[in-house]
């Protein structure tokens, strides 16, 4: 195949994958920087972190994986010199605000981790999210496993 006849096949096929992707719809959630902490030997417990922002408010009710048996969205805090952590039923998004789960404060806990999570692998985590309308919107996340 020539140069130019290679070119407009490759435009015409980006054209229909762009045309079939729904590219259209507009998500209104934004979901950066995704990654899970790697496991110990014998470990079955990990923390997931991410950065989340929405342009409309909206709340994070929800979070799976296929590779853990439950994932809670949780929240460390000081009190008193001493590290406290809580699981939150929910998670507030403000309109155009941005979230960050991140060390020592808001993260995902995924228990019943599945196999031993290494440096390199990716989780899914499957994120459902709730609007003021009462709909909810699940998207999933590909988040690679780190040391820090």
């Amino acid at each position: 195949m020539n140069k130019k006849r290679f070119t407009l096949f490759s435009f015409l096929v980006a054209l229909v994958l762009t045309a079939c992707s729904g590219h259209d719809k507009y998500v209104p959630i934004r979901m950066t920087e995704p990654w899970v902490r790697a496991t110990v030997p014998g470990q079955q417990i990990s923390a997931g972190y991410i950065k989340l922002q929405s342009s409309k408010a909206a709340r994070l009710i929800k979070v799976s994986s296929p590779q853990a048996a439950s994932v809670g969205i949780h929240r460390m805090s000081n009190e008193n010199g001493m590290m406290r952590m809580d699981e939150l039923p929910a998670l507030d998004l403000p309109e155009n605000q941005p979230i960050e789960l991140a060390p020592n404060g808001l993260h995902l806990m995924l228990i019943g981790v599945k196999q031993p999570l290494k440096v390199g692998d990716e989780v899914t985590l499957a994120l459902t999210f709730e609007f003021i309308d009462k709909s909810t919107l699940q998207l999933n996340a590909l988040a690679e496993v780190r040391n820090r």
